[in-house]
């Protein structure tokens, strides 16, 4: 028998908190993955009462240091390996891997075919093309301000729009302004249908690739995150990828422990 899945943002994460019973287990989650829908899908097969929600990274780790969510699931390993230094009794696992794609106006995103993501984010600054930001510590987020610095840039500008929202909503903003946005290959993929952006086909390389890690805070997180972890859980995630995309967007790590490093 399947559990009842409830779906939140990291605002309403204390009413989460008090409803449900003590069987509830609060997963935080990267927006990307509660955007596509992808986690969600995951987490149906799970047997317990979940309350899944959906923030940032900076913002979820936050939560956990609260012990506001008892397992997060997040992307960045700088902030990861900051988390787990500071908490040395939370554990740490790969989950799945995908990939970013820039997205943007069908027109131009022909003429930066075959680059690298630097060289194309070098191109829309010269040319003053509107990029939209998340602006709001997430993985995406972080892994935009990298790839800025690899073409030797600083983000800025009268073209570079911040949303300080997820990734639904800023995609949807930069259709809206026929601009360019990084965004997660399974983000992308479930709101392309609604979406005018195109991704950029670039140069194939490992700087786009987004690994994901469960962090464990609480043991009332401990058997979804054994779970997740596990082999019941790497046939959820191989079910979701077939159900939602008709192919693998999100790669399932073998179950590797994480603590001060990658």
């Amino acid at each position: 028998m399947k559990r009842r899945l409830a779906v939140a943002t990291a605002l309403a994460v204390i009413g989460l908190a008090g409803c449900g019973g003590q069987d509830r287990v609060i997963v935080g989650a990267g927006t990307s993955i509660v955007d596509s829908g992808f986690i969600g899908e995951v987490a149906e097969d799970f047997t317990g009462d979940v309350s899944i929600v959906g923030g940032a990274t900076a913002e979820l780790l936050e939560l956990a240091g609260q012990d506001s969510v008892s397992v997060a699931i997040v992307h960045d390993e700088v902030q990861e390996l900051a988390f787990m230094a500071a908490h040395p009794n939370a554990e740490r696992r790969l989950v799945f891997a995908s990939t970013f794609l820039i997205v943007g106006p069908p027109g131009l995103v022909a003429a930066l075919s075959g680059r690298s993501a630097a060289d194309v984010f070098a191109e829309i600054a010269a040319n003053d093309w509107t990029f939209v930001t998340r602006d709001d510590n997430s993985g995406t987020h972080v892994r935009e301000l990298a790839i800025w610095e690899q073409a030797g840039l600083s983000a800025g500008g009268e073209s570079y729009v911040a949303t300080g929202q997820g990734m639904g909503f800023t995609l949807q903003v930069a259709d809206q302004r026929s601009g360019f946005t990084l965004v997660e290959a399974g983000a992308y993929l479930a709101a392309a249908d609604t979406l005018s952006l195109e991704p950029v086909p670039l140069v194939p390389n490992n700087d786009l690739l987004n690994r994901y890690s469960a962090i464990l805070v609480d043991e009332a997180g401990r058997a979804f995150f054994e779970w997740l972890t596990g082999p019941a859980g790497v046939a959820a995630v191989v079910a979701a990828n077939g159900e939602l995309f008709g192919e693998v967007v999100y790669a399932p790590s073998a179950r590797q422990e994480l603590s001060a490093a990658p």
